[in-house]
């Protein structure tokens, strides 16, 4: 198991997030604190994956002040994708997820496009926003730069992100940074 404790560069905010694997799969998990205008925000995640990193399951627990919101969505790792036994159309061919109020995701496309330096490679994700839990298709662009470095991009949004040997993001220039990591 590795863990990784960030802190928000932009506000005030902190994650523990952990990655374990199990011999059938990859369990990605966190909890982020944010202090926001409303008060302050705790979020538990967790992401399970295939061996080949396929995103399977997502759960998500959101407390605010105001109350508290769930999110629970299923994939069969191939890009269909269901809410309990409904499916979800418009997020069919989607394979990884990406949940805006952390890092820890780009790890998910990180290791399922297993890019060589050079190479860059699309990845067909479901976004899921925040505060609003928006959730929509989107295609993030991962490039690799060096061995621990990617540029990603996102619509209009570029960063280059610096990686640890799990493909935990520990830089991610205007919204996170490492504090600890294992």
């Amino acid at each position: 198991m590795a863990s990784i404790l960030w802190r928000r560069v932009d506000r005030v905010g902190m994650e523990r997030a952990i990655i374990e694997s199990t011999p059938d799969r990859f369990r990605l998990a966190g909890t982020v604190l944010l202090a926001e205008a409303d008060g302050p925000i705790e979020i538990r995640y967790s992401v399970l994956t295939d061996r080949n990193w396929h995103t399977r399951t997502v759960g998500a627990h959101v407390q605010t002040a105001t109350g508290d919101r769930r999110l629970a969505l299923n994939s069969d790792g191939a890009g269909t994708w269901s809410a309990g036994d409904d499916p979800v159309l418009e997020l069919y061919g989607a394979i990884d997820v990406d949940l805006a109020w952390t890092p820890a995701t780009k790890t998910l496309a990180i290791r399922r496009l297993n890019l060589d330096v050079g190479e860059s490679a699309e990845a067909v994700t479901v976004g899921i926003a925040f505060p609003a839990h928006e959730i929509e298709r989107r295609t993030h662009h991962y490039e690799r730069l060096a061995p621990m470095r990617y540029r990603y991009r996102s619509g209009d949004f570029e960063t280059d992100l610096t990686v640890n040997d799990q493909g935990l993001v520990v830089a991610y220039p205007g919204g996170w940074t490492t504090e600890s990591g294992s």
